[in-house]
């Protein structure tokens, strides 16, 4: 029997925030070692433009495998490094439980939405997020 392809939906948005515009990488379906590819291509070549600030919006994602927070938590480093950051926004309660079992929960530290993250941002910047 012939399984389906692997399915993740990647849609590049921009809202603004302080004047400027923010890079937003929605994502939608699961996030696992067959989408992961993908995903990491989408958030290197966000990254690549040294955003302030670059919000995934995990909204319509149902499952984030271990390879996908550790996608997530890798990303967050490399925008940290080139003195940007990377907020998570908008996790379902299967995603926030993948967090809270692998203990990333207190590192990737989600907000509940994309506005949030943004509100955040327009008050002078993201040292701490919160959880939702």
């Amino acid at each position: 029997m012939r399984h389906p392809p692997p399915m993740i939906s990647i849609s590049h948005d921009r809202m603004a925030a302080r004047g400027d515009q923010v890079p937003v990488l929605r994502l939608r379906g699961d996030i696992d070692l067959a989408t992961r590819p993908a995903v990491d291509a989408a958030l290197t070549v966000r990254l690549a433009r040294r955003p302030r600030l670059l919000v995934v919006d995990l909204t319509h994602v149902g499952f984030v495998g271990a390879c996908g927070l550790t996608m997530l938590v890798q990303a967050r480093q490399r925008a940290r490094g080139a003195g940007g950051e990377v907020a998570v926004a908008g996790c379902g309660v299967a995603v926030l439980r993948a967090m809270e079992v692998t203990c990333l929960l207190g590192e990737i530290s989600p907000y509940a939405t994309v506005a949030d993250a943004l509100v955040a941002e327009a008050r002078g910047g993201i040292p701490q997020q919160r959880q939702p």
